[in-house]
């Protein structure tokens, strides 16, 4: 149930009854029925300023639709939210997308310029450079919400992580020798590390709880973004910046977004979870009122205040290590690592750093157009994704997507295995079938993995969970963008066959463990999570 209706009037009791008060289910019906009905003003005026009524004592009992989940009429964004989601997304999740897609296209360009000059710059150093983006984001991960997070908040994290966004373009734009990209690459990958482990947490803080999944998967889609500019700008038949002559302007695109974040993001609301603990009561409302209206914000404010003091009370503030001990939350632990993992073994990254290879390989005409293509199928289905996260639910999504991406990565493998014995019309199967892997994830892992973290850890071990999971995300990129180059050149052509099997296997623990989290709070996820029958060890 969902307590962001404009229309329902404010309920609080006051005395020592607040403390112990239990709602039965019935009761609770009751009271969404008054939350509907005219009450008199004088009944009105006598139920407020007082403590507010517990959050979770009225959602005692799961809901079973989105019509008892959401609010009575659709939720109106402010101009405030609208502008802090558009800022963040340019300014930083754009900029993981950008770092992800930039080298696939440049790899020819850049090798010849540095041979040109008559330095080395052989695959796998080419391949060292390209994963060094891994390195970076397991050291951002960490960077992000523990360190620089713990002092400043998620507003001043994302600004301040731009100053590692200079010190990259730099050291990729002006390298005098290989190993200068690849540090380069490792500042690249602390942005987007930090920007993947605040990014969601700061969206899902100030997002209403009834449109969190469409506001959270806007993070996807500035990455999806991110990956087709860079893609458009470094084609080399589109006469951009894919050159000889202006390569090194590629890399001063990011500072651009950065700067308009550095000038911007300092007028909008810092996250209200984070002020509440900080600052207190008073200016985590009006931080509300700015990001969402006056009308709800004392709602909100309720849910953040029964949150936080049920933090405070039970744990506190925990760090990763005790995280890992809490025997509590061992489950929803183990769940939003495997969908952290999901995300990188479900071998897109292997399709956003080497597509361009792959599709040489495959005897497109141009690979670097094609690959630009996707660039741009992954966008749109990106759009519709975000209009279907709320709708749909992220277990459907992520369920359809692993059928998707599993026959997707069958046909390429058929395609190349066809392809060397004299099949027509294999190349076509084969960017047939990698538009099929981009468009699942799309709808699936790519924008569920950043926020359902967020959705099902509570506040006092968010921080840290995301931290972890993150941690784990960027393992992962590495060893999938250090060993697909090797694999692919030892195994065709059946390097995807891999990603077979880790597809299949994920549509298995989908199916069976993770739950759906859409409309549901954090305290009604954790009766979904004690019943789970999912090993706890």
């Amino acid at each position: 149930m969902s307590l962001t209706s404009s229309h329902s009037p404010k309920l609080s009791l006051s005395g020592s009854y607040t403390s112990s008060l239990r709602l039965t289910k019935s009761e609770a019906q009751n009271i969404r029925h008054v939350r509907h009905s005219s009450l008199p003003k004088g009944l009105i005026n006598s139920l407020n300023e007082t403590t507010p009524l517990k959050v979770s004592e009225v959602n005692n009992v799961k809901e079973g639709s989105a019509e008892e989940t959401g609010p009575d009429k659709p939720h109106e964004l402010s101009l405030t939210l609208i502008t802090t989601i558009l800022v963040v997304t340019i300014g930083s999740s754009l900029q993981f997308g950008y770092g992800t897609g930039v080298m696939n296209n440049s790899q020819d360009i850049i090798m010849e310029y540095f041979h040109n000059q008559g330095k080395e710059y052989t695959v796998v150093q080419w391949s060292t450079t390209v994963s060094c983006y891994g390195i970076g984001g397991l050291m951002g991960s960490l960077l992000g919400p523990k360190v620089i997070g713990s002092h400043c908040g998620r507003r001043a994290t994302l600004i301040v992580n731009n100053i590692f966004l200079v010190i990259s373009s730099i050291l990729i734009s002006f390298a005098p020798q290989w190993w200068y990209q690849a540090i380069g690459r490792i500042f690249v990958g602390i942005v987007a590390g930090i920007a993947t482990a605040v990014v969601p947490t700061y969206f899902s803080e100030i997002s209403p709880i009834e449109i969190r999944g469409a506001i959270g998967t806007m993070h996807q889609l500035g990455i999806t973004v991110g990956i087709l500019v860079s893609q458009v700008l470094s084609t080399p038949s589109l006469h951009l910046l894919g050159s000889q002559d202006c390569w090194k302007w590629l890399f001063a695109v990011p500072v651009v977004c950065g700067m308009l974040e550095v000038i911007v993001l300092p007028f909008c609301p810092e996250s209200p979870s984070y002020l509440y603990t900080t600052q207190g009561k008073a200016a985590a409302r009006r931080a509300l009122v700015r990001l969402q209206s006056e009308a709800v914000a004392d709602e909100y404010l309720g849910y953040i205040q029964e949150e936080t003091q049920s933090s405070t009370r039970d744990k506190g503030n925990i760090s990763i290590i005790d995280l890992v001990r809490d025997r509590t939350l061992r489950k929803q632990l183990i769940v939003g690592i495997t969908v952290q993992l999901m995300m990188q073994f479900s071998g897109i990254d292997a399709v956003f750093y080497y597509s361009t290879s792959v599709f040489k390989q495959a005897g497109v005409p141009d690979p670097a157009l094609a690959t630009t293509c996707l660039g741009i199928i992954n966008v749109i289905v990106t759009i519709f994704a975000v209009r279907s996260m709320d709708s749909a639910g992220r277990k459907t999504l992520l369920t359809y997507s692993w059928y998707g991406m599993s026959t997707s990565f069958v046909l390429l493998t058929g395609s190349f295995i066809l392809k060397d014995h004299g099949v027509a019309y294999m190349d076509q199967l084969s960017i047939l079938a990698t538009t099929g892997v981009i468009i699942f994830f799309a709808f699936g892992p790519g924008c569920v993995a950043w926020f359902i973290i967020a959705e099902i850890i509570p506040l006092y071990a968010r921080d840290s969970a995301m931290a972890l999971g993150i941690f784990v995300n960027w393992v992962a990129n590495w060893l999938v963008a250090f060993s697909f180059p090797i694999l692919m050149k030892h195994t065709q052509p059946y390097t995807f066959l891999i990603f077979v099997c880790t597809t299949t296997y994920f549509l298995y623990f989908t199916k069976r463990f993770v739950p759906e989290t859409k409309g549901l709070t954090v305290s009604q996820l954790a009766a979904e999570f004690d019943a789970m029958p999912l090993y706890d060890c």
